[in-house]
């Protein structure tokens, strides 16, 4: 899937890399990074970032100790989902303004949730106990997949958390860290002895997430980014959640593909009311697709917020899956210029 790239104010003393990512062949994860374009376009990342020439969430000039800065452009191979915007995509619209705000506090939200739900994870690995791992592993991915493609521009924390095996050189790697590692130390070899390295995977993943959600707390998303990032998040599921190639040791791909609808359904309802007012049947059509997606995903339900295994998706069901995605994806795509955000 093709990287897109995300206007965002960030805290001026902060260099915020990028990961950027060309198309795959559907594996979008791991990869380099690339700081975001300086003031005299250099692009080292010393975190004296350009402005966006738009307003940060809430209309108002940034908070103090925080400027707007503006991603630069590439196609290197990357991780995770990111959103690109046209940076001139300025509104004064008081519904957009409010809406964007409030997105912004349910992405540090879902930052500080990833911190709490991790530890549970992590703690289970630490103590070698492989039961405990597995069950924890889909669960602790949950808020990350919700806000993948903000999360994932947040220096080189989505190639370090989220990248799969394909991006290295074999599963020993060094560099491939992450909870896909883990992941294959779980449930491929079924070793988490200390003498694994899996501890201190686990260590490595509590560090790189606390600085996710550190750095996310004084980072506002731009409004033109929220109404892309939904429609982000619907393509990442029909372009490699439900192919099953993400979660491949594990089959929880389910939970991924759910929470990825979940996060997009809470930004666009973000945007709904200045929608509403500009194109009542789009917001009509939007719904029925995300009421369309549940009932379908419901079939796989299994117990409180969990689903079944992957490799239990039908090949009709996987079809229909993907009918409605792409319906749905087109709809979202069209709630940036709804609302004169492109």
């Amino acid at each position: 899937m093709r990287r897109m790239f995300l206007p965002i104010a960030v805290a001026a003393t902060a260099a915020l890399p990028v990961v950027a990512c060309g198309d795959d062949g559907g594996n979008d994860d791991g990869g380099t990074v690339r700081p975001i374009n300086t003031d005299d376009g250099s692009g080292s990342g010393s975190g004296s970032g350009s402005g966006s020439g738009s307003e940060p969430a809430g209309g108002s000039e940034p908070a103090s100790g925080s400027e707007t800065v503006t991603t630069g452009e590439g196609s290197e191979s990357g991780s995770g989902s990111g959103i690109e915007v046209d940076p001139g995509a300025t509104t004064d619209d008081p519904l957009v303004l409010e809406g964007a705000g409030q997105y912004t506090g349910y992405v540090r939200g879902q930052t500080e949730q990833i911190v709490t739900d991790v530890k549970a994870f992590t703690d289970a690995v630490r103590s070698g106990d492989l039961e405990a791992a597995m069950a924890g592993y889909a669960p602790s991915r949950q808020a990350w997949e919700r806000i993948e493609p903000i999360a994932g521009l947040v220096e080189d924390i989505d190639v370090a958390v989220d990248a799969r095996v394909d991006d290295f050189e074999s599963e020993d790697d060094p560099a491939w860290t992450g909870w896909h590692k883990l992941e294959y130390l779980i449930f491929e070899v079924g070793d988490i002895a200390p003498e694994s390295g899996a501890g201190e995977l686990a260590d490595r993943l509590d560090a790189d997430l606390a600085t996710l959600q550190e750095t996310m707390s004084t980072t506002d998303i731009e409004p033109a980014a929220i109404p892309v990032g939904a429609a982000e998040l619907i393509e990442e599921v029909s372009a490699g959640k439900i192919t099953g190639e993400e979660d491949r040791y594990s089959g929880t791909d389910l939970w991924d593909f759910a929470a990825n609808v979940e996060g997009s359904k809470a930004a666009f309802e973000f945007m709904e009311p200045a929608v509403e007012a500009a194109d009542p049947d789009l917001v009509t059509a939007i719904q029925e697709g995300f009421d369309e997606v549940a009932i379908q995903l419901e079939e796989y339900e299994d117990g409180d917020g969990g689903y079944l295994p992957f490799d239990e998706l039908t090949p009709d069901d996987s079809d229909t899956m993907k009918t409605t995605l792409a319906e749905l994806s087109e709809n979202l795509a069209l709630v940036a210029g709804v609302l004169g955000l492109e």
